[in-house]
């Protein structure tokens, strides 16, 4: 898997243990972040968007996907909140996600944030 930074942006490739393929494009802003997942080939698939503040958060959906909604929104949610900002998911998959495919690349994420930080 490579992960090259370019900046504030990365682009990753991430096989599940259920070998789903998912390629991660991740743009990271003063004010919030841009994330994408696309199973196989990069498309643009359902969009969040969310804005954090006071420790509360405002979502909307500009394009439903819908298989994994809630999966969406609370990415697009958890990563407005943790930012501080606004952040945008889109999420472009075959079939529905189980729980531990939301964990796994909700866990990339947090990787890539918390790498992020540490920096």
């Amino acid at each position: 898997m490579s992960e090259p930074h370019q900046g504030n942006f990365v682009e990753k490739k991430i096989i599940l243990k259920s070998n789903r393929v998912f390629f991660l494009k991740f743009v990271e802003f003063n004010n919030g972040c841009f994330v994408s997942f696309s199973e196989d080939l990069c498309k643009i698939g359902g969009i969040h968007v969310s804005v954090a503040s006071n420790n509360r958060t405002q979502s909307a959906r500009v394009i439903p996907n819908i298989k994994d909604p809630i999966f969406m929104k609370t990415l697009s949610e958890k990563l407005s909140l943790m930012t501080n900002g606004i952040t945008i998911t889109n999420l472009n998959n075959k079939n529905p996600l189980t729980l531990s495919e939301m964990q796994e690349l909700m866990n990339e994420v947090l990787k890539l944030l918390e790498t992020k930080t540490n920096d």
